[in-house]
């Protein structure tokens, strides 16, 4: 599934979300209500060509923790998109499927900062900028003595370019990370306040995690 809209503007947030976080959320509920755009697609990558060595649990799994996480939000939702088209999964190629199924909507690009530095190293990015706004967030930081780099001119709003195809914006970042829970898991640390409730138990009752992949 995806959003409700068929028209209007759509910010598509791309991740494997192995497992969803209060990261991904606070960024994604930061961008539906700051970055001018109606709803937020948090597309689930079933296979990232710049992750083709990370073991993740199905993306089946991952979908319906998504699902679980944005239950509550009427202007944020899980899309299954990417299931459905040739791996790995290259975004130009989801977002000419998706222009091409829902041409009245306009769809931009939400990414990290460290992301948008690389956006040259992806397939097709020439037509990507060509095509969509890039919502960028600050690159998030391990260390909480560190305050997070300032994105260009960002203020209270958004920062647009010159051209108007890329947003900087100030998303308060949580210094978290899947990696960091899928290790506190396999330990069996506390994760509470980590993740959304509804997720934890989905995790707990599947036991997802407890073992190591590698």
């Amino acid at each position: 599934m995806n959003g409700r809209t068929t028209s209007g503007k759509v910010g598509l947030y791309f991740g494997s979300f192995n497992p969803i976080h209060l990261g991904h959320l606070v960024i994604a509920n930061h961008m539906v209500n700051r970055a001018d755009i109606d709803e937020v697609w948090m597309v689930v990558t079933p296979t990232s060509p710049f992750k083709l060595d990370e073991e993740m649990i199905p993306e089946e799994q991952r979908l319906q923790m998504v699902r679980l996480a944005v239950a509550e939000n009427s202007r944020i939702y899980a899309s299954d998109v990417e299931f459905y088209l040739p791996r790995p999964n290259y975004t130009a190629n989801t977002l000419k499927h998706l222009r091409e199924d829902y041409p009245q909507i306009e769809f931009s690009v939400i990414i990290g900062e460290d992301n948008f530095e690389n956006l040259h190293r992806w397939q097709e990015h020439e037509e990507i900028i060509s095509n969509h706004r890039i919502l960028v967030y600050p690159r998030r930081v391990s260390s909480p003595n560190i305050p997070p780099p300032e994105a260009p001119n960002a203020g209270e709003s958004p920062t647009v370019s010159e051209d108007q195809v890329v947003v900087f914006t100030q998303a308060p970042m949580i210094a978290i990370s899947s990696s960091y829970i899928r290790y506190a898991i396999l330990k069996k640390q506390d994760i509470q306040y980590l993740l959304p409730d509804p997720v934890i138990s989905y995790i707990g009752n599947n036991h997802l995690y407890e073992k190591s992949q590698s």
